[in-house]
C-alpha cells in the first residue's frame, strides 16, 4: 500500500476513535465524568476510590424535595397501553389493513428475509419504525409523568 493511501486511512481511524471516545464520555455516569447539573439529581452519595460492583438503588429528584420514582410496573403497563391498541386492525393504507404493531412486525419480517441488504431509504419500514417508537416513547413518558404526578403537590 502506498503512503498516499495509508495516511487518509489513518486519519479516518483517528477521527473514528475520537468520535467513539466522545460518545462514550457522553454516556458515562456522572460519578465518573465529574459533577454535572442534570434535571434529575441523584441523592445517592458518590463513592470514592475503586468502582463498586454492588448495585445500589438510586433515588432521583425532579426538583428539591420532589422525588422521581422509576417504577418498572409503570413501564410495563405503558408498553402494553401502546402495543395492545395498536394491534387493532386499521384502514390506514400504510398498514395494509393491519394494526400498527402488526404492520411494523410484518415489515421487520420482510426486511429480515432480505437480511444482508438493508431496507431502502424509501422503504415503509422506516416510517413505521418512527411512528411506532414515537408513540411508545410518548406513552412511556406520559405514563411515568402521570405516576409521579399523582398525589404529589
Amino acid at each position: 500500500a502506498s503512503p498516499a493511501f495509508i495516511l487518509p486511512k489513518m486519519m479516518r481511524t483517528a477521527v473514528l476513535l475520537l468520535a467513539l471516545a466522545a460518545s462514550a464520555s457522553a454516556f458515562a455516569p456522572a460519578s465518573f465524568a465529574g459533577t454535572s447539573k442534570l434535571a434529575l439529581r441523584s441523592r445517592a452519595a458518590p463513592q470514592q476510590g475503586a468502582v463498586a460492583l454492588k448495585a445500589q438503588k438510586q433515588d432521583f429528584e425532579i426538583s428539591d424535595g420532589v422525588s422521581f420514582d422509576l417504577n418498572p410496573v409503570v413501564a410495563g403497563i405503558s408498553f402494553l397501553g401502546w402495543t395492545v391498541p395498536t394491534l387493532l386492525p386499521s384502514n390506514i393504507p400504510l398498514y395494509g389493513g393491519k394494526g400498527l404493531t402488526a404492520a411494523f412486525a410484518a415489515s421487520i419480517g420482510t426486511n429480515l428475509a432480505k437480511f444482508p441488504a438493508p431496507p431502502g431509504i424509501s422503504d415503509p419500514f422506516w416510517l413505521l419504525c418512527f411512528i411506532w417508537h414515537s408513540g411508545l416513547f410518548a406513552t412511556l413518558i406520559f405514563g411515568t409523568i402521570g405516576y409521579n404526578g399523582y398525589g404529589k403537590k
